[in-house]
């Protein structure tokens, strides 16, 4: 079997949570469409009996929007867009992107988790890349808040894409209680001679570094396909407390990834390792 379709054998116990990454292309601004892809993947995965399902970043809208941001905006509070995913978190909990307004008309590029037919947590993304090919400070407004979201016994920790690069927000999750961070992405990339992308190196040095040093799951979703001349490259993975990579999907192919992860491998390191513990706040000198 193919590396990119590997998944690591590891403990297993009798309760563990399966979470599924639906490794998915997207169709800029077109909302039904999407809407009607992502609930395509959320047959898929109850088939499969995923707990939650985690679409990559703006799975709803597309990534490069730009000046069709507004049009596709929606309030989730009573959004017709959003109830048939209301509904279907009855079933099973979803991370989903879209492009949320706020009552001030301020525009966000946000994950919302959805369970048991409700709006259960809102991230909005705090660092808009406005760089080379990335366009967002000019469209999105930058997200103020960072705080975990409890979903039945669990304590989750969303980020989307540019977050991870900042590593005192999965810190801050992971001692606020986080045991799983979960980052959406639509992280484009470029195909070279090699067996993996050029970007892939860099954003699994960078999830992997995340695991170990807050001890705690990662799981990163990433899109695939083209749109407006980027590349988007998949290869989601979920890297377990320790920085091994438990599983990943393939390169290029949209894909279902499932894995079953024992929460209490996190508590059972962060007994050994206790480097969220230690975190000092008392220490004069450079902020």
């Amino acid at each position: 079997m193919p590396l990119s379709f590997y998944c690591l054998p590891g403990l297993r116990w009798s309760t563990p949570l399966n979470i599924g990454i639906a490794q998915t292309d997207v169709r800029l601004g077109a909302l039904e469409d999407n809407l009607e892809k992502h609930l395509e993947w959320v047959k898929k995965a109850l088939d499969r009996g995923v707990d939650l399902l985690v679409f990559p970043e703006l799975s709803l809208t597309g990534y490069r929007l730009l000046h069709l941001t507004g049009r596709v905006a929606v309030r989730p509070a009573g959004s017709a867009l959003l109830k048939p995913l209301l509904e279907a978190s009855r079933k099973l909990a979803l991370i989903v992107g879209l492009v949320e307004e706020d009552g001030h008309g301020t525009l966000y590029n946000s994950s919302l988790l959805l369970s048991d037919g409700r709006i259960a947590h809102c991230h909005r993304k705090l660092y808009l890349p406005t760089y080379g090919i990335f366009q967002e400070g000019r469209f999105f407004g930058a997200g103020r808040t960072l705080s975990v979201a409890p979903w039945h016994d669990n304590v989750l920790g969303l980020l989307i894409c540019e977050d991870l690069w900042h590593p005192h927000l999965a810190r801050s999750l992971a001692m606020a209680g986080a045991k799983v961070v979960i980052v959406s992405s639509a992280s484009p990339g470029r195909i070279g001679p090699g067996a993996t992308p050029e970007s892939q190196e860099v954003w699994e040095t960078l999830i992997r570094s995340t695991a170990i040093v807050n001890t705690c799951w990662v799981v990163y979703a990433n899109r695939v396909g083209w749109e407006e001349g980027s590349f988007y490259t998949g290869g989601s993975l979920v890297a377990r407390p320790g920085g091994d990579v438990h599983c990943r999907a393939p390169f290029v192919q949209e894909y279902l990834l499932t894995a079953d992860i024992d929460l209490r491998e996190v508590d059972r390191l962060r007994w050994r390792l206790p480097l969220v513990r230690s975190q000092r706040s008392d220490i004069e000198g450079a902020p």
